[in-house]
């Protein structure tokens, strides 16, 4: 059956509770995007893909159906959002991506390589290396944002990285210098996001001082790093470095379709998150992805 076109919790509860065929797999995923690329890796007439709007709601639904034992040919993948640091307890039959998000998924996979070639100038990535290499700058640009991220988080600051009225993305020039991709200090990210967010009486030094303090507990920075940020610093890159003249006014949005794009069943199928939906409903002997 593939996608299903309806985010209507309670439509999708119905169908998926009340099926007694038992003969397809019902994967609920957060969004649209998620649910297109969750069809490139099944078999169209083994399962129903849905999506629902949001991370909540995917958790709300699979609570309501692990209450009634209804999660038994059911599968639900979420993503980790820094999630499993704070100690999230997920419900029977749901998943994280391996990483902290399905845009990280792909940066750490070797569909990199494909996207670079797509993105940036050749002259920036002749061989594996270089392309290796700048994909660990990006990386290290995007965990700073990522240790902030997770601070707010956790002490509950609410500091905001997309403007709530204007839906501005947070200005990474702010704290990164475009010439040369480095990062500014903990101090200027601090003070560009308190005053993205309108936070101008939360103390520097004291965000500085909890991001101390996570740091030193040694987090992987797969669980840190947001896709959202990785992006954003392509962006960056892209436009006052390493962009061909056809991507380097590349938004983020136009970064993560090239994104999704180059991530094909080979790159998943190298994953954790494939053998733990295939582990989660192995008792329902339904083959429903692709080799």
């Amino acid at each position: 059956m593939s996608v299903i076109d309806n985010v209507d919790l309670d439509y999708i509860h119905n169908e998926i509770a009340m099926d007694n065929s038992h003969d397809a797999i019902n994967i609920i995923v957060e969004g649209m995007t998620d649910a297109k690329l969750m069809e490139d890796f099944t078999i169209e007439d083994k399962c129903s893909i849905y999506h629902v709007d949001s991370r909540d709601n995917v958790i709300d639904l699979m609570r309501r159906l692990e209450a009634e034992g209804k999660t038994a040919y059911t599968v639900a993948i979420v993503d980790a959002d820094q999630n499993k640091i704070m100690g999230e307890t997920l419900p029977a039959h749901m998943l994280y991506t391996d990483t902290n998000d399905i845009e990280t998924m792909i940066f750490w996979s070797d569909a990199f390589y494909k996207i670079a070639r797509q993105l940036f100038e050749a002259s920036k990535t002749p061989d594996r290396a270089s392309i290796s290499a700048i994909r660990k700058n990006v990386r290290i640009q995007a965990l700073f944002v990522g240790e902030l991220r997770l601070v707010s988080k956790r002490m509950g600051w609410y500091l905001s990285f997309k403007d709530s009225n204007t839906k501005k993305d947070l200005d990474f020039k702010k704290f990164i210098d475009y010439r040369t991709m480095k990062y500014g200090g903990d101090k200027v990210l601090v003070e560009a996001v308190k005053n993205h967010s309108k936070l101008h009486k939360l103390a520097t030094k004291d965000v500085m001082t909890e991001i101390l303090i996570l740091r030193k507990e040694k987090h992987p920075s797969v669980e840190l790093v947001v896709g959202h940020d990785v992006t954003k610093v392509i962006t960056l890159a892209l436009k006052h470095v390493l962009g061909k003249e056809e991507t380097k006014n590349f938004n983020r949005e136009q970064v993560e379709i090239v994104f999704r794009a180059a991530y094909g069943n080979d790159d998943f199928k190298k994953t954790y998150l494939r053998t733990a939906m295939e582990d989660a409903v192995r008792d329902c002997g339904i083959s429903f992805l692709k080799n």
